[in-house]
């Protein structure tokens, strides 16, 4: 699902969940609030970010404070699992204490090996039945000469948390979702050197114009690959992608012949989609994340798009 946000559509008595980071869009949610008001916030930051990741998260807490009370998690990008590791206890004692209300999450800015984490954990606190996912575009991507929003990749590894590594008694089918770091794609694909690739790119992207951008970033990959097949799922909408995922993966409810690997470098409201294939499955695919081994800060993005509310129990 995807509608366009407005916050008469989000429950009263909500725990918010909402991530600062140097992407102006983190702010996106927080400043289209309107009257509505979370009951309380948790505000999850990056401490290793630059200086508007800190601007952003001072900015967000000013705009909640007359609203509600709002607990700060800092968390270092590339110690993510560590961290929930650590101050698992106190988000467990925040949830446990709002009861059985809604909660609310802003995803816009998450890395999406620490969207995946925060999912699962959430799934296994027995919270998904009254889970709201809300994300923001930006405005646009600063890629100018198709410069890449990462260089490099300074690791590939499995997703704690979730399926095994790949069985290697099997042949392997890799499904790729691609967005705009082809460093860290080219890596993932490297490593794995799968029997069978699937790439996804989102079509239709979040806007028109930027049809192709993906293909361009990716053109290295897709160049060394030769036999692949090419799908394509709504940039937005989660459900497109559980949809492609049981065509090209088969149903939740089948085995393959094949071990399964999925790399999510698209978009996150695609990464959602690919969690919620993922949870249903009886043969679930391992989730391989790599790492890039420098964030183009400079070339992110700018400015704040539209808001979508893309998940609702």
């Amino acid at each position: 699902m995807k509608l366009i946000f407005a916050p008469q559509l989000l429950p009263e008595s909500s725990l918010l969940i909402v991530c600062a980071s140097h992407e102006e869009r983190s702010k996106g949610m927080i400043s289209r609030l309107g009257e509505w008001s979370p009951s309380k916030t948790l505000l999850l930051h990056y401490s290793d970010t630059n200086d508007l990741g800190e601007k952003h998260r001072k900015e967000i807490i000013s705009e909640l404070e007359p609203r509600c009370s709002t607990l700060d998690f800092s968390f270092e990008e590339n110690q993510v699992t560590k961290n929930f590791d650590q101050q698992r206890h106190h988000l467990r004692s925040t949830i446990d204490s709002h009861g059985d209300n809604p909660i609310i999450v802003d995803v816009s800015v998450l890395t999406k090996r620490h969207l995946l984490l925060l999912l699962r954990w959430l799934d296994d606190c027995e919270c998904w039945d009254r889970l709201w996912i809300i994300y923001s575009e930006p405005a646009d991507y600063e890629i100018e000469g198709f410069l890449p929003l990462s260089f490099g990749g300074s690791s590939v590894q499995q997703l704690p948390g979730f399926s095994p590594s790949p069985n290697p008694s099997r042949p392997l089918h890799a499904v790729m979702f691609l967005g705009y770091e082809g460093d860290r794609a080219f890596a993932t694909y490297e490593l794995l050197q799968p029997k069978k690739t699937t790439v996804i790119i989102p079509e239709p992207p979040f806007k028109p114009e930027w049809s192709g951008r993906t293909e361009k970033l990716n053109a290295n990959l897709l160049s060394t690959i030769g036999q692949f097949s090419m799908e394509k799922t709504d940039s937005l909408d989660p459900e497109s992608s559980i949809s492609m995922l049981s065509t090209v993966l088969g149903h939740p409810t089948e085995r393959s012949e094949f071990s399964r690997a999925l790399c999510p470098l698209g978009t996150k409201p695609q990464t959602i989609g690919a969690y919620l294939y993922i949870r249903q499955c009886i043969d679930p695919p391992a989730v391989i994340y790599s790492r890039a081994l420098r964030h183009n800060h400079s070339y992110y993005s700018r400015g704040v798009g539209a808001t979508w509310l893309i998940h609702q129990p």
